[in-house]
This record gives structure tokens, sequence and C-alpha cells, in this order.
């Protein structure tokens, strides 16, 4: 017997994203669609408080190019080991003035854009599906794609989405879609994949595939519209300590 689910398809969209790399300091670099932070972060503004749980995530979705702007980051000195080093003042995604007599710099950047992105989340909460449903109907506040200038639009539905399992024969491809695992002409990417408001960001070792380069062999889920995607990660009671669970 097929195993059908009722879960939430999230589209988001906009007019530009930017999901930023950490560690380049000569260049601000972007995941190619929302990390799992960022969409825990885009629940939480949208139900006006922290994702009820357990959840099931998965995230796929494109963006039309890519373009480079020109930014000036507001930096202020301090000492590391007697070196000096520079640090980005920010509160809230946004830029705070220095206060008189910081030690303080305008650092030019480049900054990677994604124009005309549009990014689907799968959600499965099954004890909590009508609340989801409910709020992200009517949302507590506004959403952005990465910085706060990267404003977006929500829509959320519930769809169907049935388990399959593939075979090369059937020709099955999944693309553009974060990836639990390591499938042939797929790239590996360590994201953020724990809540933003933790101490401590939780990263892991996540895939990323474009266009594929062969045909998907394995268990995956279709919605009704069509859609094949594969679940990425699990949160079980992670606000006591629980790690999020890579499915796969």
């Amino acid at each position: 017997m097929e195993d059908t689910r009722e879960i939430i398809k999230i589209n988001l969209w906009g007019q530009t994203a930017h999901f930023r790399i950490y560690g380049n300091q000569n260049f601000c670099d972007s995941f190619p669609l929302p990390p799992p932070s960022t969409v825990l972060g885009i629940l939480r503004e949208v139900l006006g408080e922290r994702p009820p749980e357990p959840l099931k995530l998965a995230i796929k979705g494109k963006f039309e190019v890519i373009f480079f702007d020109y930014q000036t980051f507001f930096h202020g000195a301090i000492d590391l080991n007697n070196k000096k080093g520079w640090w980005v003042v920010r509160k809230i995604n946004r830029y705070t003035d220095a206060k008189k007599g910081d030690d303080m710099q305008l650092n030019p950047l480049f900054v990677k854009v994604l124009f005309k992105p549009k990014y689907t989340v799968y959600l499965y909460a099954p004890e909590h599906h009508d609340f989801y449903l409910s709020r992200l109907s009517n949302p507590e506040g506004f959403i952005s794609l990465g910085r706060s200038e990267d404003l977006a639009m929500l829509k959320a539905l519930p769809v169907k989405a049935s388990k399959k399992f593939a075979s090369k024969r059937q020709k099955i491809k999944i693309e553009h879609s974060y990836l639990p695992k390591e499938l042939y002409g797929s790239v590996p990417m360590y994201l953020p994949i724990s809540h933003l408001t933790e101490r401590s960001l939780k990263m892991e070792k996540i895939y990323y595939i474009s266009e594929s380069l062969s045909y998907y062999e394995g268990e995956y889920w279709e919605t009704e519209e069509g859609d094949r995607f594969l679940w990425l990660l699990e949160y079980k009671e992670t606000i006591k300590g629980n790690l999020p669970e890579l499915l796969g």
C-alpha cells in the first residue's frame, strides 16, 4: 500500500537573495538555496514563535541569474592576540552606528546576489499541521531571503505527497535541491542547520544538485503535482539539546 501523507508546501520568491557563506574576508559568497537555519528563521518570523516540533524539512528551488553587487560593510577594530582584526557590527541583520571614538573602517566587498529566486520548502509536522497552515496564511512579520533588503513573498498550501521507489530504468531525476546524501553530479556543502537563536550553529555536510547528470535510484517523495524531493532534516525536541537528524 502506497504511503501518502498530507504535507505543507511553502513557496518563497523575491527579486534578490543572498545567503552568506562565512569565512571569506574579501568576497561575500552565497549558498544557492536558503540553508536550513535560514528556513527556520523564516518560519520563526512568520509564526511569531519557535517552530513547533517534530518537523521534517525539504528545500529546493532555483534562480534566474547571478550578479555581483558592490557593498560597503561597517567594521570596528579589535585586538586579537595583539594583532589588529576586524569584525562586522550587526544587530538583527542590520548594521549599527559606531560609537564615538571607535576606530572604524568602511570595507567595500563584492557580494554575490541571486536574481529572481524561487524556492520551495516542504514541511511535514503532523502534530502541528493545522497550526502551521493557520499562521503561514496570516504571517506575524515580513520575511527576507538572507539580507534585510532581500524582501520576499510567501504562499503556503496543503498538498499530498507519496513515498515512491525509483529504479534507473524509470528515468527519474532529482534536481535543484539540497540532498541528505551524495548523488552523481552533486556538490558537498557545509550548511548551518540549527536555530539561529542558539549560541553555536550546528554545521552539517549536505549536498546540493542543480541539473542532474544521471537518473535517480532509491526512495523519494512525489507530490500530486508531480514535484519530486527528498526529505533533508528532522527536528525533534531540539530545544532540549537534541541535534537535528540528517535523513537518508
